[in-house]
């Protein structure tokens, strides 16, 4: 996902800001410009949130995230399942991996690096700059290696944070976020603490109060200078209160982070067709296997891969039709990115995102007024993550790596077929039998030579269907109606299943979020709407021109 994408889609997040002063705007679900939510950045001292002279907007927390400001490699300490035949059930076994002590760390150091006093609203200034000007016209590639350049006498250390990236693909992705989730869910948890003792609620000796709470009360009458608390500590309910705030503020800013790296999940070349080649390819090849699975990722991007979002809850609880249940509706669609939306359909994908991170900012809300904190496998953005469909047609991918490890690649490097269900998945497990020979570490010395230098001899294109075969593709499709991909394979737990249903005209509601005002149905329509108007001004202000389709891609 291109900067000013990742600032569009984050610019229609909108929670409920719960009457703290470290963030502003998002007053209702109004898509307006002036409705933005804004958030205070939070470092943190000692563990304890201090507040910086730095507001960003939820869309800047997302885009500087991961590509600016970041540690290059903290992917590497992201904890992944073992390979999977079945990439859904991959995930769902990654989703319930606890989140390890050094996963957190490396995290709160990815996030540090953003929420720090030498990060300043000029350098967010410089950096946006940098991303609008035209270097070289009429040259995208060239103009973009010298915006690449400009970057890195710009960016500390922008060079590693562009290489050491595996955070942004999947399998680390998604893992990236359960593990920023998780973070950020602890401190909504101690905000809400922070509010009963303010309300005289609890003690803090009672048992419920969490140490790191204790702990942070006790050095902040310690030295309330050094966490800028020398107005708070005269009185207790006011400590309570201010720390419950900047909690709060945390969490929220530690989530957008972490949505940074969930938004690339929705992208064509980072999901799991690409997934753990990005790891394999430059240890088995060298230079030629990192330039290779660009390729990769770059023509995925381009095609597009069709994707579902087999991750969301089942409602099993008995309703009647005047209930008017909200149901998440499952949408088949195609996932196209870097920076190509605003020549491509991707409406329904855009949709799933803002919903997804919504719905994520629903479980901050929810340990914030609760105290409750969800299970890993039900945390609100994985509701909407798309993932591979093997229900429907899918493009040879360029590359395809074994269960035991071998790379297999694309016979016919110039020409990609349109596989059918069944063929693509054969495809998977017997690459050898199916159009694909295996990759030597010459034979990928070979490919680069071929792709970057011969470009205009093997410029890969989707072969044209003839109607005979798109009737044979359309009936497979039709016999994987049912598959299981495109059912939740996350059965409803009793709890769930109890719950009261939301209505279809409480637009968001499913964040359990209820916002300070509400406008009538058909709103998110409108924020859609406001996406795409915010998408093609951006678009516009980087010499992008008009846009003549509905576009959306994230990379």
């Amino acid at each position: 996902m291109e900067t000013y994408e990742h600032k569009a889609a984050g610019d229609q997040i909108r929670v409920e800001k719960v009457e703290n002063p470290y963030l502003r705007g998002s007053d209702d679900l109004s898509p307006s410009e002036k409705n933005k939510l804004f958030i205070k950045m939070m470092q943190t001292i000692d563990s304890i949130p201090v507040p910086l002279d730095l507001e960003l907007s939820a869309g800047d927390v997302i885009a500087l995230a991961g590509d600016y400001y970041t540690l290059p490699g903290w992917g590497k300490q992201l904890q992944l399942p073992p390979r999977h035949r079945n990439v859904v059930a991959e995930n769902e076994q990654l989703f319930h991996e606890p989140v390890l002590p050094g996963e957190n760390a490396a995290f709160h150091s990815a996030y540090s690096d953003l929420a720090s006093p030498s990060v300043k609203k000029r350098d967010v200034d410089r950096i946006y700059a940098i991303e609008k000007r035209t270097y070289i016209p009429f040259f995208s590639s060239l103009n973009s290696l010298i915006q690449q350049l400009v970057y890195s006498w710009t960016v500390k250390d922008y060079g590693k944070k562009l290489n050491e990236n595996e955070a942004h693909f999947a399998p680390w992705s998604a893992r990236a976020y359960i593990v920023g989730h998780h973070t950020a869910l602890q401190n909504a948890q101690l905000a809400f603490y922070c509010e009963q003792l303010a309300n005289g609620s609890v003690r803090e000796t009672d048992e419920q109060i969490p140490q790191a709470l204790r702990d942070a009360l006790q050095k902040s009458r310690l030295n309330p200078a050094a966490f800028k608390l020398q107005e708070q500590i005269k009185d207790n309910k006011t400590l309570y209160n201010e720390l419950m705030h900047r909690y709060h503020a945390l969490a929220i800013g530690q989530d957008l982070f972490a949505m940074h790296f969930y938004s690339d999940h929705y992208a064509g070349g980072h999901i799991s067709r690409i997934g753990r080649l990005r790891q394999s390819m430059p240890e088995q090849f060298g230079v030629w296997g990192s330039i290779l699975i660009n390729n990769m990722h770059n023509e995925d991007n381009s095609d597009g891969v069709t994707v579902t979002d087999p991750f969301q809850p089942e409602r099993h609880a008995p309703y009647t039709s005047a209930d008017k249940p909200f149901r998440m509706i499952r949408e088949d669609n195609v996932a196209y990115g870097d920076g190509t939306y605003l020549q491509r359909d991707n409406a329904e994908n855009s949709n799933m995102l803002i919903n997804g991170m919504d719905n994520s900012l629903g479980d901050i809300y929810l340990a914030r007024t609760t105290g409750e904190i969800r299970r890993s496998q039900d945390y609100g953005g994985l509701a909407f993550l798309p993932e591979i469909d093997y229900s429907k047609r899918q493009t040879q991918p360029l590359l395809i790596q074994g269960q035991d490890g071998t790379v297999y690649v694309r016979s016919n490097l110039s020409q990609i077929r349109m596989l059918s269900p069944t063929e693509y998945q054969r495809t998977l497990q017997n690459p050898q039998d199916n159009d694909y020979e295996k990759l030597t570490y010459w034979g990928a010395f070979k490919l680069v030579f071929k792709l970057r230098v011969l470009g205009f001899i093997y410029s890969p294109k989707i072969m044209a269907i003839s109607p005979e075969r798109e009737q044979e593709i359309q009936q497979d499709e039709q016999r994987f109606e049912h598959h299981t991909t495109s059912k939740s394979l996350r059965p409803a737990s009793r709890e769930h299943a109890a719950m009261d249903l939301p209505h279809l005209d409480q637009v968001g509601a499913w964040r359990m979020n209820p916002l300070a005002s509400k406008s009538g149905a058909g709103l998110f329509d409108h924020r859609i709407a406001a996406f795409e108007e915010a998408v093609t001004q951006l678009g516009a202000e980087h010499g992008i021109g008009e846009r003549e389709t509905t576009t959306f891609n994230f990379t």
